[in-house]
């Protein structure tokens, strides 16, 4: 009898670990870990502004909330030009969707449009937030972080096509 329990357990146990799924790391594209950082930056973006909501917080103040905190990462002796290739940068990165296109330049002062920023909005809300309550707190951190840059930012969106003024002061 012990030598069938003995025998029982060791086939339990090798059928055990034969059956163990192995697992690999993923090898991710570079446009599916662009999509990964996107949905990412969305998601926690909005559910920052879901929470602020339910506090009864707008979402301009939340927006100038988060801009306040990213104030710490931005000297204003960098200047006008770094401010707006930095923008840029980051608004092209936050929507790898976008096509952007500089409409018109000088010294003091740059427009351009964003394409398909309401891309993950067309089928209503996302993430519990509406595309107008995004458009909402991204103003109020734009605002609050070309202020502290000596620029004056301002938008306008004209179904999904966002344009963007942003004028040294």
């Amino acid at each position: 009898m012990k030598i069938l329990t003995i025998i029982f357990a060791a086939l339990l146990s090798a059928s055990t670990l034969c059956a163990q799924e192995t697992f690999t790391v993923p090898q991710l594209t570079p446009e599916q870990e662009t999509e990964v950082l996107y949905n990412h930056v969305y998601a926690y973006f909005a559910a920052g502004l879901s929470m602020a909501k339910e506090k009864g917080v707008s979402p301009e103040a939340y927006g100038k909330y988060i801009g306040e905190q990213f104030q710490v990462f931005w000297d204003p002796e960098a200047g006008f030009p770094f401010f707006v290739n930095q923008i840029m940068f980051i608004l092209q990165g936050v929507n790898p969707y976008c096509e952007m296109k500089i409409v018109e330049q000088n010294e003091k002062m740059i427009r351009f449009t964003m394409s398909n920023m309401n891309k993950l909005f067309k089928q209503g809300p996302a993430y519990g937030i509406t595309y107008n309550e995004f458009l909402a707190c991204s103003d109020g951190l734009l605002k609050t972080v070309a202020n502290h840059m000596k620029t004056n930012f301002s938008y306008k969106d004209t179904d999904g096509l966002y344009e963007v003024t942003l004028t040294a002061k």
